[in-house]
């Protein structure tokens, strides 16, 4: 896996391939809330597998967050979406946005 891109909280793997089935789905809501959600626009199909999203986008396609942050764009393939980890004086824990 590769980085593809960093969205606030988020962090964008890029993959090779996804094996199992996944489940059609427009406009999925990758993280935040009522009022700052990061959403993938367009149809894809997607998975949760823990606390991370397995994304297949068959044409581009883009993340956005409520004028936050500048979109994320994404070319045609498969991702793995998570939450973005820090390391601090506790232990890792989760980047707040």
């Amino acid at each position: 896996m590769e980085i593809y891109a960093l969205q606030g909280d988020l962090k964008i793997e890029k993959l090779a391939s996804i094996s199992g089935k996944l489940q059609p789905a427009k406009d999925v809501v990758l993280a935040g809330s009522h009022e700052g959600e990061h959403v993938l626009k367009g149809a894809c199909e997607t998975r949760i597998e823990g606390d991370v999203r397995l994304v297949r986008v068959r044409r581009a396609t883009k993340i956005v967050h409520a004028s936050r942050h500048q979109e994320t764009q994404l070319a045609k393939g498969c991702y793995s979406i998570g939450p973005q980890r820090e390391r601090g004086g506790d232990g890792d824990r989760a980047v707040e946005d």
